[in-house]
């Protein structure tokens, strides 16, 4: 709804996104003005527009005004003015109840655009200071599954291998985190930590010993506990990094801590515990119970392997979950090595805890394995797509292989809601088993990151595809203006887990249209991205070999719609930092009609 309210005020805020160094900011343009009026009335200039962020530029014109004309100028130009220093300008516009006009080309003599919405409550376009995120406080709750419906999350892997004590790319010691939750909160909805527990090899925390104790390299309880807090604050769930297939020992090969979890349970696990086949045999009295995992490295010799059939294993299980949630606060989980036991477990200790979001790493690159791995686990969990991983990067992007990406993984098996699609994780990063190099796991790890295109166009593909992505760290760290505007676009179309697509595939090129509960978006990579912005749409991001463009407003913190049959008219008017506000009873609406918190 558009409310027409009469003002002579300067009050009305225009965004211009002037398409970047090609386009309006070639010869470093920075004078950019709007020529507004009504009907047949006499023009009026704006002040100079100021930059709001990356490309986006904004001024204030007439509340009245309903034809606007924007015009670039030279740099040196003192004042806006037809007959000096005008470079460019575009034809006569009407905004209607839209806000932004982006330049998409240089026309003939006038330039090119089109018309959208900008979040007017202090965001951006490409990606300084949007907030497409949710914002309002969390906190942990009993769920019916753990596979939330058409979810729109965004998942930051918020470590890499040893983060907590290489400083590549920012550590990600509980305090680190902390000092930047505010930011990732205006971009993620969840966050996944390394293991949090006492491990026995003190690094990274996954040769877990002591589950009772949440004191890890990356910091203290206390810490952990004000961390989760931060982000909960936020509007952040946090995903505990659960590792169940296997225990460092205490000080002998079966020997193990006392787990004390409180209310939720006390065990002292014993060598019975353990998995009959593990190689601690002779060592001890083992367990009746062969290891029940679904690969063929399902052992895992660097540690104990639990026996998940053993009923005080799964009801140490079950407590440590609960002991999770309960008392340090995460709001779900991600399993590790979950080729180690069957994924039926999983079912069987996510219905206890009842987390928000499950997820497991079953490492295998089959897509119809997965699917059936998903079934095993009482579809109560998602799964890493890494048959998407292996598919869409490394046979796909990274050797401009475009068919690759049709319908793959996950998404092809019909299993996209069940999909956490990524680009990389700790355990791929330079990794030298893995083929195809430079998607960020280059074999060479001294470049793995610095092959800017490539990674961001797999970040471009997983950040408009169905399924719920999860962004790397060091990726994050690098590209993070890029990301931010994929995840702009992505939170306003309110793309989703079971978002449809539509796409084709050519010669060194690969092109889709997603639909969102607010929009689309529209992705091209490869030879793709060289198009003009589509008609309607917003850019985004746009590289060499990428490019994203969106509709819809969706995903607006702070901002709730005014029922249509609202009065506002009989309200009082007011002017705010350069905007008409109005007061009606102890509310107060923009001239949209739309309900300011």
């Amino acid at each position: 709804m558009f409310l027409a309210v009469s003002s002579n005020a300067y009050a009305k805020t225009l965004y211009l996104n002037t398409g970047g160094s090609s386009l309006w900011e070639t010869d470093g343009a920075n004078k950019f003005a709007i020529w507004h009026w009504q009907g047949s009335q006499s023009g009026a200039w704006s002040s100079w527009m100021t930059r709001v962020d990356g490309n986006v530029w904004k001024a204030d014109v007439s509340d009245s005004s309903d034809k606007v004309i924007f015009c670039r100028f030279n740099n040196s130009a003192s004042s806006p003015d037809w007959n000096a220093d005008m470079w460019n300008q575009t034809e006569d516009l009407m905004p209607g109840s839209n806000n932004l006009f982006t330049i998409t080309g240089w026309g003939n003599g006038k330039s090119q655009g089109a018309w959208s919405m900008y979040d007017a409550s202090g965001g951006g376009n490409q990606g300084g200071g949007d907030n497409p995120g949710g914002g309002t406080p969390v906190t942990p709750g009993d769920y019916a599954t753990a596979v939330p419906s058409q979810c729109e999350d965004v998942i930051l892997q918020a470590f890499y291998w040893n983060s907590d004590k290489d400083n590549t790319y920012g550590t990600s010691k509980w305090t680190a985190l902390q000092s930047q939750a505010s930011e990732i909160s205006q971009y993620f909805q969840m966050v996944w930590l390394p293991p949090s527990c006492y491990s026995k090899s003190g690094s990274m925390g996954y040769l877990p010993a002591k589950y009772s104790q949440q004191k890890s390299s990356m910091g203290s309880e206390t810490e952990l506990k004000s961390l989760i807090a931060a982000f909960h604050n936020g509007g952040v769930r946090v995903l505990a990094d659960v590792v169940i297939n296997h225990a460092g020992n205490q000080s002998t090969w079966i020997n193990f801590f006392e787990q004390d979890f409180g209310s939720y349970g006390k065990f002292s696990p014993q060598s019975t515990w353990i998995t009959s086949n593990d190689e601690a045999q002779g060592k001890g009295t083992l367990g009746t119970n062969a290891d029940d995992g679904q690969e063929s490295n399902a052992n895992y010799p660097s540690a104990r392997d639990w026996d998940h059939k053993n009923t005080q294993v799964q009801a140490m299980c079950r407590a440590y979950l609960k002991y999770l949630i309960g008392e340090i606060g995460y709001d779900g989980f991600r399993f590790d090595y979950c080729g180690g036991y069957h994924v039926s477990h999983i079912n069987d200790y996510v219905s206890a805890a009842k987390p928000y979001f499950s997820v497991m790493e079953y490492w295998n690159g089959n897509a119809s394995i997965l699917k059936q791995r998903i079934n095993d686990a009482g579809k109560n969990t998602l799964t890493f797509d890494f048959a998407g991983f292996y598919t869409c990067y490394q046979q796909g992007i990274a050797v401009n292989n475009y068919g690759k990406l049709v319908n793959s993984g996950l998404r092809g098996q019909g299993y996209a809601k069940y999909a956490v699609n990524f680009v990389d994780n700790h355990d791929t990063f330079n990794r030298n088993d893995i083929g195809n190099s430079d998607c960020g796991n280059s074999k060479d790890g001294s470049s793995s990151l610095n092959n800017k295109e490539l990674i961001l166009q797999c970040n471009a593909y997983m950040l408009s595809m169905p399924g719920v992505p999860c962004v790397f760290w060091p990726h994050w760290y690098k590209y993070k203006n890029e990301i931010k505007a994929m995840i702009t676009a992505r939170r306003r179309a309110g793309i989703h887990s079971e978002s449809s697509v539509k796409e084709t595939s050519g010669n060194g090129y690969y092109e889709a249209t997603i639909t969102g509960k607010y929009g689309n978006v529209i992705v091209y990579l490869g030879s793709s991205a060289n198009k003009a912005t589509p008609q309607g749409y917003t850019q985004a991001v746009k590289g060499g070999k990428y490019a994203m463009y969106y509709t819809g407003n969706g995903n607006m913190q702070g901002i709730e719609s005014t029922p249509v049959d609202t009065s506002l008219k009989k309200g009082e008017k007011f002017l705010k930092d350069g905007k008409l506000y109005i007061r009606f009873g102890e509310n107060v609406y923009d001239v949209r009609g739309n309900k300011i918190k």
